[in-house]
């Protein structure tokens, strides 16, 4: 368990794990596989007026400073995963930099060791579908405002960028695909953190899919194998987005020529788009007994539970032998 300061510098506890028996995403790493929960740091906050202030004077130092405890405490040839996802924190990784050290202890610390950042979401830091974009949605900030804050975002991690960046010739796929030597700001993947995925991609970390990830230390494939079906989940599902998680279990269980199932609380997906992933039925829990104009999870955990049954029972009908 380590301790760091949050946006505005209230303290947070995150998680550090050693991960026994786990995989490594990296190729041809032999030593051990840490999970740091990073995202936790940094997460989205609910009360928008809390995101307005975290993007307008907060920073991701602590965020640094916990990957720069992460990084001493593991052992040279060790792989870290830091998850990362959105955040309304907008210093284009400034803060992460800094609380590294400075660029020095910053290569330093990723001496030896794989830096490997898990994101929940593929948004630029900039550009027209960016996070600066979204930082309308998730706080009370103007749209004029936000422009302004997206620009010093986006040069502050740019500056970083253009001081560090090296081209690495075998490094896994990061999101979008782009070699490291179009990184920029306008890069798929780099919005996360507030900014900092572009700076410490910058550095050297690796970026894959989060659900990709998880899908390999889970050991996804070898779970699916020799099953008779596949069943996933999801909240509300209106398309299936590449590399989310309906997509990863559907190519798991496809790549074997199994069924994949699909249970979703509100489904508004087309049938050709599910089968395209891989997905051969789905089933809505507002179909389930739901009551005109009862949402899906409407009623709260006991009614979840009761629809959960209802669908558990309806899937052991339709698909036993």
């Amino acid at each position: 368990m380590l301790q760091a300061a949050g946006p505005l510098g209230q303290v947070r506890e995150i998680d550090l794990l050693r991960l026994r028996s786990a995989a490594s995403p990296c190729a041809g790493t032999t030593g051990a596989t840490w999970l740091l929960d990073a995202a936790r740091l940094v997460g989205l906050p609910a009360d928008r007026d809390e995101a307005a202030r975290e993007a307008e004077t907060g920073t991701t130092t602590g965020l640094g400073r916990a990957l720069a405890a992460a990084l001493n405490a593991i052992a040279p040839g060790d792989t870290l995963i830091a998850t990362l996802a959105s955040a309304a924190v907008h210093d284009g990784g400034a803060g992460a930099l800094e609380g590294l050290g400075g660029l020095a202890a910053a290569r330093s610390s990723l001496g030896g060791r794989e830096l490997v950042l898990a994101l929940a979401d593929d948004t630029p830091l900039g550009g027209v579908s960016g996070a600066g974009q979204n930082l309308t949605a998730v706080t009370t900030l103007t749209g004029e405002r936000a422009q302004d804050l997206n620009r010093q975002a986006c040069a502050a991690a740019s500056s970083i960028a253009s001081q560090v960046a090296v081209p690495r010739s075998a490094t896994l796929p990061v999101v979008g695909g782009e070699p490291a030597q179009t990184l920029s700001a306008t890069s798929r993947g780099t919005g996360a953190g507030g900014g900092a995925a572009l700076a410490l991609r910058a550095l050297g970390a690796r970026t894959l899919p989060a659900t990709r990830v998880m899908a390999r230390l889970l050991e996804l494939d070898e779970a699916v194998a020799g099953q008779d079906l596949v069943v996933t989940a999801t909240g509300e599902a209106y398309d299936v987005v590449a590399d989310s998680v309906t997509a990863v279990v559907g190519e798991a269980a496809g790549n074997l020529a199994l069924p994949t199932v699909l249970v979703a609380g509100r489904l508004a997906v087309p049938r050709g788009e599910l089968a395209e992933a891989g997905v051969v039925s789905a089933y809505s829990l507002e179909a389930l007994g739901a009551v005109r104009n009862e949402t899906w999870n409407d009623g709260g955990a006991p009614a979840l539970r009761e629809r959960l049954v209802a669908a558990g029972a309806r899937l052991a009908r339709t698909w036993s032998r």
